[in-house]
């Protein structure tokens, strides 16, 4: 197939167009390889006090297509414009970003500050007071009464307030005994640590037992001189009854003791019925 300027009108004008832009491209690479031409372009960045340049120098590329990529754009019915591509500067400055340290607590803001913990568990002290145990010794008397039954040793019994006093007694045969001086705890005091009551009653080692009235215990009683044995008053409040565990400044010895109940005064004529001087005493019981 021959080629025809009437198919293709527009091919005169586009040659002349491409030896217009060599011509053009030819004078400019002329200028530009003067060393002495200024720099169209020039750009420069800095940053904290360190220059940095950057020189470039525009151009303007012109890209002629062939005749026959021309035809097949023709016959496609597609136009392009011939590219012109620009030398493209890009001034990049530095830039100095820094990143504070941060820390961030789990607890968002909050700062929590556990101090030692320090726990004194504190000294005990027990202090066991020295448990004293006295040996009673011998049980001699049993004090039965409202607060219950007590068992009494001869040594407490003489912890207790004495009372000492002279006294003898008469028989029912009329024989005198004559008085001596005794000591012992007050009967009173034996009711009243019984728990208190108005009579008692004696019991002895060998089973024998002698009740005493409220009269009796307080001194109400019949005395009698200690030469004729006559009867000298029945109501003598001078008398006071004990629990007697000393005769004579010593022990009750033998039949008589270690307890006895005797009929004391001051007075060394104190004679009174020997019935109711109750020896080898074991046991008293409080009504």
């Amino acid at each position: 197939m021959g080629f025809s300027s009437r198919r293709y009108p527009w091919f005169g004008p586009l040659v002349a167009a491409a030896l217009l832009v060599i011509l053009v491209t030819g004078v400019t690479a002329c200028a530009g390889s003067d060393e002495s031409s200024p720099n169209p372009t020039s750009n420069t960045a800095s940053s904290d006090g360190g220059q940095a340049s950057s020189t470039t120098t525009g151009s303007v590329t012109t890209s002629t297509l062939s005749l026959h990529d021309r035809i097949q754009q023709e016959q496609s019915g597609a136009t392009t414009s011939p590219p012109v591509t620009g030398a493209v500067t890009t001034i990049t400055e530095a830039t100095e970003t820094t990143v504070d340290s941060t820390t961030t607590s789990a607890s968002q803001g909050t700062s929590s500050t556990a101090g030692p913990t320090s726990t004194t568990a504190k000294s005990t002290t027990t202090t066991v007071k020295p448990t004293t145990t006295t040996v009673k010794g011998p049980i001699v008397l049993t004090l039965v009464g409202p607060s219950g039954t007590q068992q009494l040793s001869m040594a407490e019994l003489k912890a207790m307030w004495a009372t000492s006093g002279y006294g003898g007694w008469k028989n029912q045969l009329g024989n005198i005994t004559a008085p001596v001086p005794w000591k012992g705890v007050a009967l009173t005091n034996l009711i009243e640590l019984a728990g208190g009551g108005s009579s008692v009653v004696i019991t002895a080692s060998d089973g024998y037992e002698q009740p005493l009235s409220a009269g009796e215990i307080g001194g109400a009683v019949a005395t009698y001189d200690p030469t004729t044995g006559e009867q000298v008053s029945s109501m003598n409040g001078s008398i006071t009854v004990i629990v007697a565990y000393a005769k004579n400044g010593g022990a009750i010895a033998g039949e008589e003791g270690p307890l006895r109940i005797a009929f004391v005064s001051p007075a060394k004529d104190q004679v009174t019925d020997s019935f109711m001087w109750v020896r080898m005493v074991t046991k008293i019981t409080v009504r």
